[in-house]
């Protein structure tokens, strides 16, 4: 089914190296349906990175418009009888999440705010690069995060937060 996949999907992104409306069917193998494009798919385009690891085992990436594909994915899912494991982000949109499903049936669909999701996906990473970005001046107050990120953080790493803007404000 990997091969069925990977022939269909260079073929519908042979001449725009993206997916669109009609190509999207062309990956699936199913006819051109009506209905609008972020309701069937996710996404109006999806630009696809794709690497084979093995026989059972490729790896689907890339960047959409605005919106995550996960319909798409799910779709994928059900046709070729896959496992998917997926995440997204869009920081000028403020979300980010996991998608998961198996022979398109879905389960994991968790959508969060871009900082909440970058926090959950490299804890210390994420919270040095927030520190680094607080020395350079691009929050004034506490109020100024993501509350949602702000949930997650434990009462020291609220605290190194604050410390850290206070000590910025000082200089």
């Amino acid at each position: 089914m990997l091969d069925l996949l990977e022939t269909r999907l260079a073929k519908a992104t042979e001449e725009l190296n993206h997916l669109w409306w009609e190509t999207y069917f062309d990956v699936l193998g199913m006819p051109i349906q009506e209905g609008v494009s972020y309701e069937v798919f996710g996404s109006r385009w999806f630009d696809p990175y794709w690497e084979r690891q093995s026989d059972t085992t490729a790896t689907l990436s890339g960047s959409s418009a605005w919106s995550p594909v996960t319909e798409f994915f799910r779709k994928l899912s059900e046709t070729y009888a896959l496992k998917i494991e997926s995440t997204f982000e869009e920081c000028g949109c403020d979300f980010g999440g996991w998608f998961d499903c198996i022979n398109g049936q879905v389960i994991k669909d968790v959508t969060t705010t871009y900082q909440a999701y970058r926090f959950q996906e490299g804890d210390t990473e994420y919270f040095n690069t927030l520190l680094e970005d607080i020395d350079e001046g691009h929050y004034d107050s506490i109020d100024d995060m993501d509350s949602t990120f702000m949930s997650l953080l434990s009462e020291a790493q609220t605290q190194e937060l604050i410390t850290a803007i206070d000590n910025f404000k000082s200089r």
